[in-house]
């Protein structure tokens, strides 16, 4: 009877260490859920906007015609350096259906592919879509690769996403931008960038975040998202990789915990 006790007190304990096991794997995949998509947003905005300030800056605004944005530069067009503000006013909205509202304000030494040349950004109540964007970040052109391709060191401190319900995102960024195409055009709708680097951060739920670029992300002008590029992300001492794609236009990434769990994850609008 003993014998047969144990074997029942030793079943009990590996089933509910086996369901402990399977519940914590649980919460971990969906953490790494929630970062990845956080992870994915930060560097969906930040590449998405970097396009637009390119856009109004370099070609004096996107929406030409539309008065939208207004664009003020302190010294005449084409003196540098100078100070240009962007003015979205209370919504703007750009050609992909996102809406932009309040202020950027950029610091530019000179044309931005003048080697040397660096870009300081600032966002004054700026929002796209109901989502606040706060910090600082700075371009530095460090002249052509080796490839002859225009290189870009991008820093950014203090950078923030504020959501509607309260939660934000916080992070800083230190990485690379390469211009792998359109760079012998004037106009920007060719422009695609290559993009590698480390970013570290806090997710909406608090939990602090570290990622590098294991593929160099590809964006391109004429994309809403980004659609090629492999980061790895790490948290609590455990790692996943998010895969963009193979450069499809869409919204999905499909993510890889270490466990060998893979997860679909759908990037913001």
């Amino acid at each position: 009877m003993k014998h047969i006790r144990l074997l029942l007190s030793i079943a009990v304990l590996g089933f509910f260490t086996f369901y402990a096991c399977q519940k914590d794997e649980a919460v971990v995949e969906e953490a790494f859920v929630q970062a990845t998509e956080d992870m994915a947003t930060v560097e969906d905005f930040s590449e998405q906007v970097d396009m637009d300030i390119d856009v109004d800056v370099e070609q004096r605004g996107g929406n030409s015609g539309s008065g939208c944005p207004t664009i003020t530069f302190a010294q005449p067009q084409g003196t540098w350096p100078n100070t240009i503000t962007i003015d979205y006013g209370s919504a703007c909205t750009r050609p992909d259906g996102r809406v932009l509202k309040g202020k950027i304000v950029i610091v530019q030494s000179a044309d931005l592919f003048t080697p040397g040349a660096t870009r300081t950004v600032t966002h004054e109540n700026f929002f796209v879509d109901e989502v606040q964007v706060l910090g600082v970040k700075t371009w530095t052109n460090n002249g052509t690769d080796a490839n002859g391709q225009f290189s870009f060191s991008k820093v950014a401190q203090g950078m923030q996403l504020i959501y509607a319900d309260g939660t934000s995102v916080s992070w800083n960024t230190n990485r690379t931008n390469t211009l792998i195409e359109g760079s012998n055009t004037p106009t920007f709708v060719d422009n695609v960038w290559s993009i590698g680097g480390t970013t570290s951060g806090v997710n909406r739920n608090g939990e602090p975040f570290s990622v590098t670029t294991t593929e160099p992300m590809i964006k391109k002008a004429t994309c809403r998202w980004i659609g090629e590029g492999i980061l790895t992300l790490t948290r609590d001492g455990r790692t996943a990789t998010l895969n963009f794609g193979d450069g499809t236009c869409d919204r999905w990434g499909t993510l890889t915990i270490d466990n060998g769990t893979v997860i679909t994850v759908r990037l913001r609008r």
